[in-house]
C-alpha cells in the first residue's frame, strides 16, 4: 500500500514541483549580494509550508475516516472529482492569459524585498496561496491519508512527495552550489524562459493533471 500511495503521489509532486514563479524568484535570490543564504532561506521556507499544508490535510483526512477499512472511503472519490474540476478551471484561465497575454510589469526590486522576512513571506504565499499548488496539496493529502494505512507509512509517503515538490527551488540552488558564479548565465535563461511560458505551462500542466484526477475519481467511484 505505500508503494501504491508514494507511486500515485509522484505526479500531484510534480505538479507543485513545476511552479514558474518560484523558480523565476529563487533564481532571481541567487544573483542577490548574500544569494546562497537568500536562496536557502527561500528554499526552506518553501520545503515547511508545503509540509505544514500537507501535513494538516493527511491529519483531517485521517480524522474523518478517509481510510476505511484499508479502502479509500467513498467520499475520496468525490474529493478528487472537485479538485480535478478545480484544476481544469484554473487550467481554462490560463490558457486564456497564454492566448491574451499582458505586458508584463518592470522588475522592481528593494533591500525589503531581499531581507529575510520578505523572502520568508514571499516563498509561503508561492508555495500555499497558488491556486495550483493547492489542488496538488490537496489530491496527495486525499491520496496519502486513504491509501496509506498506519502513520509512519503516511509519513514516508509525505517526505517523498515533498521531496519531488520541491526541486523548483533545490534544483536551482544545487546548480548554484555546484557550478558558483558560472551558473548564472544558464540559471537567467531558465527564469527567462520560465518568466515567458508561465501561462501555458500551468494551462497544459493543469489539464493533465484535473484529467488524472477527474480519471481517479470515477475510477474510486465506479470501482
Amino acid at each position: 500500500m505505500l508503494g501504491s500511495s508514494i507511486g500515485q503521489v509522484l505526479s500531484h509532486g510534480v505538479g507543485v514541483a513545476i511552479s514558474p514563479l518560484a523558480l523565476v524568484a529563487i533564481i532571481a535570490l541567487l544573483t542577490t549580494p548574500r544569494a546562497v543564504a537568500n536562496a536557502v532561506t527561500f528554499a526552506i521556507t518553501w520545503i515547511v509550508a508545503l509540509a505544514a499544508v500537507v501535513a494538516v490535510l493527511v491529519v483531517v483526512g485521517g480524522l474523518v475516516g478517509a481510510n476505511h477499512h484499508d479502502r479509500p472511503a467513498t467520499w475520496v472519490g468525490w474529493a478528487k472529482l472537485v479538485i480535478g474540476l478545480a484544476a481544469l478551471a484554473i487550467a481554462a484561465q490560463q490558457a486564456r492569459r497564454a492566448l491574451h497575454p499582458e505586458p508584463a510589469p518592470p522588475e522592481r526590486s528593494s533591500e525589503r524585498d531581499h531581507a529575510t522576512l520578505g523572502i520568508i513571506a514571499l516563498a509561503t504565499t508561492l508555495a500555499m496561496v497558488n491556486p495550483k499548488n493547492l489542488t496538488q496539496l490537496a489530491a496527495a493529502a486525499v491520496t496519502i491519508s486513504s491509501v496509506t494505512p498506519g502513520h509512519g507509512a503516511r509519513v514516508i509517503a509525505s517526505v517523498v512527495f515533498l521531496l519531488v515538490a520541491s526541486l523548483c527551488v533545490t534544483v536551482p540552488l544545487a546548480v548554484r552550489l555546484l557550478a558558483g558564479q558560472r551558473a548564472t548565465a544558464a540559471l537567467t535563461s531558465w527564469k527567462d524562459w520560465a518568466t515567458r511560458h508561465n501561462a501555458t505551462i500551468m494551462a497544459v500542466l493543469l489539464t493533465i493533471l484535473g484529467t488524472k484526477s477527474i480519471g481517479d475519481a470515477i475510477a474510486a467511484l465506479t470501482g
